[in-house]
């Protein structure tokens, strides 16, 4: 009887130690993430909220140029990646216009972001070196300042045409301008997607040669990704002039393409939106996609619903460019967000 009377007190007292572990390791969680508020997809989700706020301040448009680099070379694929993992993952820590000092990012979340940037680098070279014929072209857009500016040093513009909003220009002292960082993003690949019988590829004229299908049997198709926009340049028309380029790069390829599609998650309205105002119409739903959470300490992998948009691509014509969709807000903060890594 004593023996047992023991063993039920030290069963007793292991399981209070427990509970106490646990509890200590809670309040230990707790304190981490009271020190870094607001992190990871609440801040994201109260961001995408503010974005369609009318009582939102408005920007002044920032100057830029709008590039084709193809595959891109490592030091673009770098640089690329760095902005894309900022805005979609990590916006409270971006670059802001103004230079004034960065948030303090987590240490675990420091990790989460190494780590997926890494990781789409090498998918990106890694598709550079063996998938040499796939179709792909890489589309940024570069902020433009004088040449005289002493933040930058870049490559010099030679064709003045080409900057968007040059009204927003310093005059410059007789030396032009040149390119400054990345400020936005997007990227047209040819990827095996299947749309259903409602929406058959329109034949195109001349027949072209016969591309490799998937496994399944769906259709070599330009697949649009990684829209991206860094926060301080939104509203400045970015977003829909990176559309513009990739579309014009579909026709370029002269592969009898008639049409080009992207995938949307079904809680970005404002993204939807965005789309529809483009020319882009819905084909189905998919719930079985996945995005990465970056808010716990752990990077999860969660479910989420994704809506296929396909758009009709008439030849020589860019659409509805009347209808500029504005950049505004967090509309491409999550934009594709799970997308982000190359489709393969």
């Amino acid at each position: 009887m004593a023996m047992r009377a023991v063993a039920l007190v030290c069963g007793l007292a292991g399981a209070s130690s427990s509970v106490a572990l646990v509890t200590a390791w809670d309040e230990i969680l707790e304190g981490l993430k009271t020190k870094w508020p607001n992190n990871g997809r609440d801040r994201t989700k109260q961001s995408t909220n503010g974005g369609d706020n009318p009582q939102q301040p408005s920007r002044q448009p920032v100057p830029f140029v709008i590039q084709r680099i193809g595959r891109g070379n490592k030091r673009e694929i770098e640089e690329i990646t760095k902005m894309c993992i900022d805005v979609f993952f990590n916006e409270q820590s971006a670059a802001t216009e103004t230079g004034e000092e960065k948030k303090r990012v987590p240490p675990w979340k420091s990790l989460q972001l190494a780590y997926l940037g890494n990781m789409q680098t090498g998918d990106l070279l890694s598709r550079n070196a063996f998938r040499k014929d796939q179709l792909v072209d890489l589309i940024i857009a570069r902020r433009v300042y004088p040449a005289d500016s002493p933040r930058v040093n870049g490559n010099a513009v030679g064709d003045l045409s080409g900057i968007c909003n040059p009204e927003y220009l310093a005059a410059p002292n007789g030396n032009g301008y040149v390119t400054g960082e990345i400020i936005g993003y997007c990227e047209v690949s040819e990827k095996n997607f299947g749309l259903g019988g409602k929406f058959q590829t329109q034949q195109s004229s001349p027949p072209q040669p016969k591309r490799r299908r998937g496994k399944s049997g769906e259709k070599p198709r330009p697949y649009l990704s990684n829209l991206s926009v860094v926060e301080y340049a939104r509203q400045s028309g970015v977003g829909s002039k990176l559309l513009d380029e990739c579309e014009d790069a579909v026709r370029d390829w002269k592969a009898g393409h008639t049409e080009i599609v992207l995938q949307v998650e079904e809680d970005n309205p404002t993204a939807i939106q965005f789309y529809k105002r483009r020319g882009y119409e819905f084909v189905f739903a998919d719930p079985t996609c996945r995005r990465y959470d970056t808010s716990g300490i752990i990077l999860r992998e969660t479910r989420i619903t994704k809506y296929a948009l396909i758009k009709r691509l008439d030849e020589g014509s860019r659409g509805k460019e009347e209808e500029e969709a504005s950049d505004d807000g967090s509309s491409l903060i999550q934009k594709l967000r799970s997308s982000f890594f190359v489709q393969r």
